[in-house]
């Protein structure tokens, strides 16, 4: 399956509040950094889904603007419907994220605070 696809399905099954796709294409040892590492970072497929079934709870909602691929990984732009100053940094209201894939199961989901900063590590990555 087309990774971008893989990505937007995921989205479109958590905005209606399954994380069954969620936990199906999550790798066991998948890991979701924020946009700086600290300890609220989680490790491994379960601690990913709790914590999307708790942000779901809590009324994470928005959309995915923009979705591209660039090698084995899917860079998100992100726009949620409403944003707290001291949450994640957005950039024009966007926030980034670099999704990796290895044999249609998500690795990683790393968040960017700028557009530049995704595209750069995609290009260290593939390059």
């Amino acid at each position: 399956m087309d990774s971008v696809a893989i990505v937007r399905g995921t989205w479109e099954s958590l905005s209606q509040g399954d994380l069954g796709p969620l936990e199906a294409v999550l790798a066991p040892d998948a890991t979701w950094r924020a946009v700086e590492d600290g300890p609220w970072n989680c490790q491994g497929a379960v601690a990913i889904v709790d914590v999307m079934a708790r942000n779901l709870a809590n009324g994470l909602s928005g959309r995915i603007e923009e979705a591209f691929a660039v090698g084995d990984r899917v860079v998100v732009a992100f726009r949620p419907e409403r944003g707290e100053p001291t949450q994640w940094p957005l950039q024009d209201g966007i926030r980034y994220v670099v999704v990796s894939l290895a044999n249609d199961r998500v690795t990683e989901i790393r968040g960017f605070s700028t557009r530049d900063a995704a595209l750069a590590e995609t290009s260290k990555a593939n390059g």
